[in-house]
């Protein structure tokens, strides 16, 4: 069988690869329920280890374009054109997605962590984080489009929590939106918003004030607001991937 190889460009060997199975199905005019071949036939026909080619399986099966049956094999869930999406766009779906995801984790690992924050802090763990919350104030006036290290006051909370376990859980977490492209935190970026309400966290934890602390924090990760600025995004003509000039607010 000879190999496919997509035209070059593509910034990931996922992508490529994803391209390369979406031009083996219309090249082979599969339609829904046909049988793709076994993932060493793809491996050696894109010149590609395991890890690369699950991850593109993985985003064309979150995407609904094949169909994974553990222990049956792949199948083609859906028959051109529809199955011809552009790798990037698919890729772009998979990351709201992951944000949807994060964001909701998110949710429940902080707001465990500022009740136990709000418990166990001293008023030295509260002044050291209305030092940071000023420093960030002092960046935002000087640049409003200022960007701080990513989760740095959620990571202060949890380490005043006490909690080893949430602390490596958020640090997770961190990873992961860093993970997310420039251009995607960008979109979703609300810098001054967000430190209006870290200040009004840290003012009810200082209070011991736990559920209204719980409830800003809630209200902070608002999963509505994050849906809001993907519509927007997905409004917003699409910069080149991972280009780091794109406007808007970097977490």
């Amino acid at each position: 069988m000879p190999a496919l190889r997509p035209p070059p460009g593509s910034p990931r060997v996922a992508e490529r690869v994803v391209q390369g199975i979406q031009a083996y199905i219309a090249g082979n005019d599969l339609a829904s329920g046909d049988k793709l071949p076994p993932e060493r036939v793809f491996t050696e026909m894109f010149g590609v280890g395991r890890s690369s080619l699950r991850e593109a399986l993985r985003v064309l099966s979150t995407v609904g374009i094949i169909d994974v049956r553990h222990g049956d094999g792949m199948y083609v869930a859906v028959s051109p054109p529809f199955a011809q999406a552009s790798p990037k766009a698919i890729f772009d779906a998979t990351e709201q997605n992951a944000l949807r995801n994060l964001v909701e984790t998110r949710l429940g690992i902080e707001i465990a962590a500022v009740a136990a924050a709000t418990a166990r802090g001293t008023d030295e763990d509260f002044a050291g984080l209305q030092q940071m919350l000023d420093e960030q104030r002092k960046q935002l006036e000087h640049r409003p489009s200022a960007a701080w290290p990513p989760l740095a006051f959620e990571l202060a909370v949890v380490e005043i929590s006490g909690n080893s376990w949430l602390y490596e859980i958020e640090l997770m977490l961190r990873d992961a939106w860093l993970a997310l492209s420039s251009g995607l935190r960008a979109g979703v970026g609300r810098h001054g918003e967000w430190h209006a309400e870290h200040q009004a966290i840290v003012a009810s934890m200082r209070s011991r004030n736990a559920a209204q602390a719980q409830r800003l924090v809630t209200a902070h990760l608002s999963l509505e607001r994050f849906e809001d600025d993907l519509t927007s995004l997905r409004a917003t003509p699409a910069s080149p991937r991972g280009d780091d000039t794109t406007p808007g607010r970097l977490r």
